[in-house]
């Protein structure tokens, strides 16, 4: 594996990048697949694979929404995608990983001095206690195989701005977790604006993106610690 074939791969699926940017993502995959082998961070483990379904589907996205600039906040970030894979793509916008899982934040940071990315803060916290000082304050939040979405939605939506775009990563049978999820749309203020629905390359695994957007403060009650969260999902 090579980074001209990473090059081609995202070219191929429609997103050009340079060849400085093909090879930080190469080194992110040789990063993460190394500490793979002491820790559990991916059951991903071939490169084509990892490519494919790690780093393209990170940053697919940003084919529908302008991620170019602003402040996103990647919650639930384990070994770092899609934040870190963005923060790469988008050197102007700045990211925050947030992950209560100490061995993960500190491979994380561990990466990023590696590959000298400067626009990037790892936080080692859970969503409920971040959210003192950081309530609406991002223009984006992204969540990938975090929880289900009513859940997703309750975690996230407080640190959206007005305006702003929870980015919902989500498999195919996303549309029972919707159909759940009209509580919480009600009450955290928030309504799909755009569903994405795509096949991987070189693959016939469909996976959505939702984009949520945020029409009105949320109320100082949420998000809700995370035991009462699960064990009562709006």
């Amino acid at each position: 594996m090579d980074s001209e074939h990473i090059k081609k791969v995202f070219s191929d699926s429609g997103i050009d990048i340079s060849s400085e940017i093909s090879y930080q993502l190469l080194l992110l995959m040789e990063l993460t697949l190394e500490a793979n082998e002491k820790m559990n961070l991916t059951a991903i483990t071939d490169e084509e694979e990892f490519v494919n379904k790690m780093l393209l589907d990170s940053v697919l996205v940003s084919k529908d929404i302008d991620l170019s600039k602003g402040k996103l906040l990647d919650i639930g970030s384990g070994a770092g995608f899609p934040a870190l894979p963005l923060a790469i793509m988008f050197p102007n916008l700045n990211v925050t990983l947030l992950d209560s899982t100490s061995k993960k934040v500190k491979h994380c940071e561990e990466v990023v001095e590696k590959l000298g990315l400067t626009n990037v803060t790892c936080v080692d916290k859970r969503a409920e206690e971040y959210i003192n000082g950081h309530r609406e304050t991002f223009d984006f939040v992204t969540a990938r195989a975090l929880a289900t979405l009513p859940i997703v939605i309750e975690l996230s939506i407080p640190f959206v701005k007005v305006g702003g775009t929870l980015i919902a990563y989500k498999g195919i049978s996303y549309k029972d977790e919707v159909k759940s999820s009209h509580r919480a749309f009600v009450n955290l203020s928030c309504k799909i604006g755009k569903t994405i629905e795509y096949t991987l390359p070189y693959s016939d695994e469909k996976r959505v993106y939702l984009l949520i957007s945020k029409y009105e403060k949320t109320k100082d009650k949420y998000p809700r610690e995370y035991s009462i969260i699960s064990r009562n999902p709006l």
